[in-house]
């Protein structure tokens, strides 16, 4: 990863940046999101918001929520910050391969934060000392006047989770956001290739915009390496900043999202796309991140996210 601070421990030393580079490309504006795409939309169940966007045709077919509840019951007995316990084991269909409640005081192995400043984006700059471990979670942060090209700028938090890429699996994040109206401090969760010489595909499996948090996104970059071409994105509304736990289910077919256990918008299958667009089907690390996407600063430092545990799973054989 670009730009890393080298007297970190575990950390790649910084280079300079390239096309390839995840700090440089990593978060597009959004006037770069629907460039070659038409949209279709259907809303179903409880989704009050699903909008679809596709390079090629599809159903727009919304499928109901209902599925599974294995993350949905509180544990009494020994409860996570969030009141939700993290899973453990496996469950149908999927075999557990690493999951991670922060009960340390600094990020775990395999994990590395964010330095540098996103592709495309004047407004935002990442520190690594923003993302921190306590209390059993993972926070987000900000630091004043810390962005080298802008005074009075805050600077935010990021991490990659790089220790078990893999191709296809189910990810679960147990997060929240802060409560931020005037900002645009967005949270985000997403897969990013494994290999930071190669993007597109990328999948944010939940992004907000900041400010109020009440919306959140997901968004498949199904545009072949170097080219940001087809997106199909479903938004949601919810409260971003009350504990939630979103999820991917990404398979060679298709990739569903989740919220509490439960899928929301459609189902996006593999026959919607078609050239340029290609299906994610390389390895994939977790990310997640805080980026301040416009010009207003805190007025004071806040925590801009806070992650109880994450979870990640391969197909069952």
């Amino acid at each position: 990863m670009t730009a890393r601070a080298g007297e970190e421990p575990g950390v790649d030393p910084p280079r300079p940046a390239t096309k390839s580079d995840p700090t440089q490309a990593r978060r597009k504006i959004s006037t770069q999101r629907h460039r070659g795409c038409r949209a279709s939309g259907t809303a179903a169940g409880l989704i009050l918001m699903v909008m679809a966007v596709a390079c090629t045709p599809s159903s727009g077919a919304a499928t109901p929520l209902g599925r599974s509840n294995y993350i949905t019951t509180r544990n009494s007995l020994t409860p996570d910050p969030s009141g939700v316990q993290m899973p453990t084991g496996n469950i149908p269909g999927w075999n557990l391969v690493y999951s991670q409640n922060f009960n340390g005081t600094g990020l775990p192995p395999d994990w590395r934060a964010y330095s540098g400043q996103p592709g495309s984006d004047p407004y935002g700059y990442w520190n690594p000392a923003n993302a921190t471990v306590s209390g059993g979670e993972l926070h987000f942060r900000t630091t004043a006047n810390n962005d080298p090209a802008r005074s009075s700028t805050y600077s935010t938090g990021g991490v990659d989770f790089y220790g078990s890429p893999q191709t296809y699996g189910m990810y679960l994040v147990r997060l929240k956001g802060d409560y931020e109206p005037g900002l645009k401090i967005s949270d985000i969760a997403l897969l990013w290739p494994s290999d930071y010489t190669v993007w597109p595909p990328e999948i944010d499996f939940f992004e907000d915009s900041g400010g109020t948090r009440n919306a959140f996104r997901a968004s498949l970059l199904a545009g072949p390496d170097g080219d940001n071409c087809c997106i199909i994105p479903e938004t949601l509304e919810n409260d971003a900043t009350q504990w939630h736990t979103y999820g991917i289910e990404w398979t060679a077919t298709t990739i569903i999202y989740t919220i509490d256990g439960h899928q929301w918008g459609s189902v996006i299958r593999r026959s919607q796309v078609s050239s340029p667009a290609q299906w994610p089907n390389i390895d994939m690390n977790l990310d997640l991140q805080s980026q301040n996407l416009g010009p207003v600063q805190p007025t004071r430092p806040i925590e801009t996210m806070t992650v109880d545990w994450v979870v990640e799973y391969t197909p069952s054989p």
